[in-house]
């Protein structure tokens, strides 16, 4: 690099340039006379309580667990990959046997909120697509002590994220390397 380069001055004033367009440009959109002719401006502006946000399938939302569609129970084999890969710890399971003691199932399933940092680790390593991450996204609480959801607070249908399902089979599904 030169002298010149090094200085990065160049970098500096492309970067305020580019500021300085786009802010002009935006500010041409909010004043009606000055708009281009025939061109409506575009506005990006979601009234959040009355109109929702359309989510991509790749959004992740709450983590919920899913329900086989044939018997109505949870997927989940409580294997605790999900607890064991979660960076933030928030993921606990009991693990309880069947009496013939050939399956598991979770006892209790719980996920803390609260620290969950909707990374989709937990969803990527369960083996039978039993965890999945929703497009639920209002989950604010006032009392942190709600934020603590048990496994019938978790559980969905298939049906409600059968979207993502078909996503992460898409995406998990393919090896890349």
């Amino acid at each position: 690099m030169t002298w010149w380069e090094r200085l990065y001055l160049p970098a500096i004033f492309r970067g305020l340039l580019v500021t300085t367009r786009h802010f002009f440009h935006n500010l041409v959109g909010f004043i009606p006379g000055l708009a281009r002719k025939g061109k409506k401006r575009n506005i990006f502006t979601v009234y959040y309580p009355e109109e929702k946000v359309q989510t991509p399938p790749a959004f992740r939302g709450m983590p919920v667990l899913v329900k086989d569609s044939q018997t109505g129970e949870e997927r989940c084999v409580a294997c605790g990959l999900c607890e064991i890969v979660c960076p933030a710890t928030c993921i606990d399971i009991q693990p309880g046997e069947t009496e013939s003691e050939k399956e598991r199932f979770p006892e209790t399933f719980s996920i803390d909120m609260a620290l969950c940092v909707f990374c989709g680790l937990c969803e990527e390593v369960c083996p039978v697509e039993a965890i999945v991450m929703s497009d639920k996204y209002e989950i604010a609480e006032l009392d942190r002590g709600k934020m603590l959801l048990q496994k019938e607070q978790l559980m969905v249908t298939e049906k409600d994220v059968a979207e993502r399902i078909k996503y992460i089979r898409n995406i998990y599904g393919t090896w890349n390397y």
